[in-house]
C-alpha cells in the first residue's frame, strides 16, 4: 500500500481558515481593534477555522476537536490524477510540479521512496489530494476549481497567495458523493470527473509535519494508532457551507483562534495536542491575509520539519522535547526501541544548562511550554497570550 508503514500510518489534514469579517477602529480600548459583532461572536480576528469533534468511537483520539483530515489511500497516488491534471492544462499541471518541491526537499513522509506503482505523481501532490478528498468527506466542503477556471495561475502564480475555492453542490449530490467517496476513495475521481472539477491544491500550502509519539503504549500488543501526518492551509473569502458527518465525526464549528483557545482553556481536553500547538501559531495574526501572506512566503523558502515529540527525562521529572531544542536527539528512535533519554540535572537547573529550548513541561494543572523556533522559517507558539488570559478574573 502506498502509505502503509510497519510502525505508523501516512495521513494528510487541512486547516481550512475562512475570512469571517472586517477589523474596525476601536477607540474605547486605547485605539486596538476588535471584530464587529456581538457577545459570544466577537474575537480579535478576522477569520475562522473549520473543527470537527470526533465520535466517542474513534480509536484515535476520540471526543477531541481536531482539523479536518485522516490516513492516505492508494488512490490518492493513482496514476489517474496524473491524466486529469494534465486535461486541467500542460502548464499549469508543469509549475505546480515545479513549485511543490521548489524549497527543497521534505521530510521523510514526502522524501521517501514508494513502490512503483504509487510513483506516479509526486508525494506532495498525493497528501493534498488525500487533504481535500477527508476534508470533503468528513464534512462536506470541497476545496476544488471548475476545469475551466484557471485564475491566478498564469503570471501569478507561485508568487502571489492563492485563495482556495469551495465548490459547491445540491445537499443530496454532495452527500451522495461523500458516501459513495467513504466506501471507495477511487470514487473522489469519478466525482471530480463526473462534476467537471479538479481539487484545488494550487491553493494548499504546507504548514507543519507531525508524527505520533512513542509512549509506552505505542509499542508492543495493544500498542495504540501512531499516524505521519502532513497539515496544509486554505484560506478562502468566505464560510462555506459544511456538516459532520454523523459518523467519524459528531459535531463541526467554524471558530476562531482565541475563542477555540478560551474553550480549551476551560475544557481541559478539547483538542487534540497537535491542534493545541499549532491554534497557538496562529495567534500571531489577527488579520487572514497577514497568515495567508506568511505562510505562502514561508513555503516557498523553506519545507516544513517533521515534528517528532521526544520525551527526555531529568532527576526530577520529564519534559518532551522538539526540533530546535538543545535536548532534541540528532538519531532519532522513532519506533521506542532505546530507552528514554535523561539527563542528570533538575527540572529547576534544566533551562540554565540547556538554554536552547523548544519543549514542554507537564503540570498537574496544565502545560507550561517554552519555545524557540525550529529552523523551518514558522513562527513560535503563542502559549504567552493564552497564560495571561487564563489569569483574568472570570466574570
Amino acid at each position: 500500500m502506498a502509505a502503509v508503514l510497519k510502525h505508523w500510518r501516512e495521513s494528510a489534514t487541512l486547516l481550512v481558515v475562512a475570512k469571517t469579517s472586517k477589523l474596525i477602529p476601536n477607540g474605547v480600548n486605547g485605539g486596538g481593534l476588535q471584530l464587529e459583532g456581538t457577545g459570544a461572536e466577537q474575537s480579535q480576528y478576522n477569520y475562522k477555522m473549520l473543527m470537527l469533534k470526533r465520535s466517542n468511537k474513534s480509536k484515535f483520539m476520540p471526543n477531541v476537536y481536531v482539523f479536518p483530515g485522516g490516513i492516505a489511500e492508494d488512490a490518492d497516488f493513482s496514476a489517474e490524477w496524473l491524466d486529469l491534471y494534465r486535461k486541467f492544462g500542460e502548464s499549469e499541471s508543469k509549475e505546480l510540479f515545479i513549485y511543490l518541491t521548489s524549497a527543497g526537499t521534505g521530510p521523510p513522509m514526502f522524501s521517501r521512496t514508494r513502490d512503483q506503482e504509487f510513483q506516479h505523481i509526486p508525494s506532495e501532490l498525493a497528501f493534498r489530494i488525500c487533504a481535500i478528498r477527508e476534508t470533503f468527506e468528513e464534512s462536506g466542503v470541497l476545496i476544488a476549481r471548475s476545469i475551466e477556471d484557471k485564475s491566478h495561475l498564469n503570471s501569478d502564480y507561485p508568487r502571489k497567495p492563492v485563495w482556495g475555492t469551495s465548490f459547491s453542490m445540491e445537499t443530496q449530490v454532495a452527500d451522495e458523493w461523500r458516501r459513495r467517496v467513504e466506501k471507495n476513495p477511487l470514487d473522489f475521481i469519478t466525482m471530480c470527473r463526473t462534476l467537471n472539477v479538479i481539487p484545488d491544491v494550487w491553493s494548499l500550502s504546507e504548514w507543519s509535519n507531525w508524527l505520533t509519539p512513542v509512549t509506552l503504549s505505542s509499542t508492543g500488543k495493544g500498542a495504540r494508532r501512531r499516524y505521519d501526518t502532513a497539515f496544509f492551509m486554505c484560506v478562502v473569502d468566505h464560510l462555506p457551507e459544511a456538516m459532520h458527518d454523523n459518523n467519524e465525526t459528531v459535531d463541526l464549528k467554524w471558530i476562531a483562534p482565541d475563542t477555540l483557545l478560551s474553550e480549551y482553556s476551560r475544557s481541559k481536553g478539547l483538542l487534540a495536542p497537535p491542534q493545541v500547538y499549532e491554534v497557538h501559531r496562529l495567534l500571531h495574526f489577527q488579520l487572514v491575509e497577514d497568515l495567508h501572506r506568511f505562510n505562502w512566503d514561508r513555503a516557498l523558502k523553506h519545507r516544513v520539519r517533521q515534528y517528532f515529540p521526544v520525551v527526555v527525562g531529568c532527576e526530577d521529572d520529564f519534559v518532551i522535547v522538539y526540533p530546535g531544542d538543545e535536548l532534541y536527539p540528532e538519531e532519532l528512535d522513532r519506533i521506542g526501541e532505546s530507552p528514554i533519554l535523561t539527563v542528570k540535572c533538575s527540572l529547576e537547573d534544566l533551562p540554565k544548562r540547556y538554554p536552547s529550548m523548544n519543549r514542554m513541561h507537564m503540570v498537574v494543572d496544565g502545560q507550561q511550554w517554552v519555545n524557540t523556533s525550529a529552523g523551518d522559517g514558522q513562527v513560535i507558539p503563542d502559549f504567552e497570550r493564552t497564560f495571561q488570559q487564563s489569569l483574568k478574573p472570570k466574570l
